[in-house]
């Protein structure tokens, strides 16, 4: 992702509002509250927008603060934060939105903006602790959540691999194992038995296991030794 952060005053009709990047309904009282804080001369923090390729300045913070301005007579402009980049990125910052000021997030608001981000392809990559520090909850919220997610769609979390692991060595090993018979295990090829302790090394780095398991059996030993 390319940020290029910068703040300006942006006019309003260059401000796309995408449904897709807001996911919670405008609450009249607190534009109501907002335009009259504006008119009294006050402050409020810039509203973020990601600026795409096709020059399209897409609102993804901001949605109260933009509405109650559009109402001023004569104000044309808003103070903007503007992020270089896709519409991917716009959808990411979106669920960051309001998690640090404005009108807080209901607890439902949170869980949409983490079920979204675990739903995307490029997005659900990152870490539990990643996609908790941007939106806003607890880490072992989101890994809930892809767990449950990972149920419902029938997929399975994958371990991260370490060095010095093959999946390839592993699946070679169980294929290996499961055509063999009863009375072969413990009397492998030079070859097979290579083809076992390869699959036998990277499963341990994979699971990170110190040393070889203590419930390992006996006879597996001698076929990987």
């Amino acid at each position: 992702m390319s940020e290029g952060l910068k703040v300006v005053r942006l006019a309003l009709e260059h401000i796309t509002e995408d449904p897709r990047l807001q996911r919670r309904k405008l609450k009249p009282a607190v534009v109501k509250n907002y335009a009259q804080a504006l008119r009294r001369g006050d402050s409020l923090p810039a509203v973020k927008v990601v600026r795409v390729a096709d020059d399209k300045y897409y609102l993804v913070d901001g949605y109260h603060r933009l509405a109650a301005t559009r109402q001023l007579n004569g104000v044309a402009t808003i103070e903007t934060e503007i992020i270089e980049g896709t519409f991917d990125d716009a959808l990411w910052h979106s669920w960051a939105a309001n998690r640090d000021h404005g009108v807080r997030r209901t607890r439902q608001e949170t869980r949409a903006a983490v079920h979204a981000a675990l739903e995307h392809p490029t997005w659900k990559k990152k870490t539990d602790r990643a996609i908790a520090k941007h939106i806003g909850c607890d880490h072992k919220t989101v890994g809930a959540m892809r767990r449950t997610l990972g149920r419902q769609s029938g997929e399975f979390p994958t371990p991260r691999r370490k060095p010095g692991t093959s999946k390839s060595a592993i699946l070679k090993a169980c294929q290996l194992l499961a055509s063999a018979q009863p009375e072969q295990l413990g009397w492998f090829e030079e070859s097979e038995s290579a083809i076992l302790r390869g699959g036998y090394d990277s499963l341990v780095r994979l699971l990170g296991l110190p040393d070889p398991p203590a419930k390992l059996t006996s006879t597996l030993m001698r076929a990987v030794q």
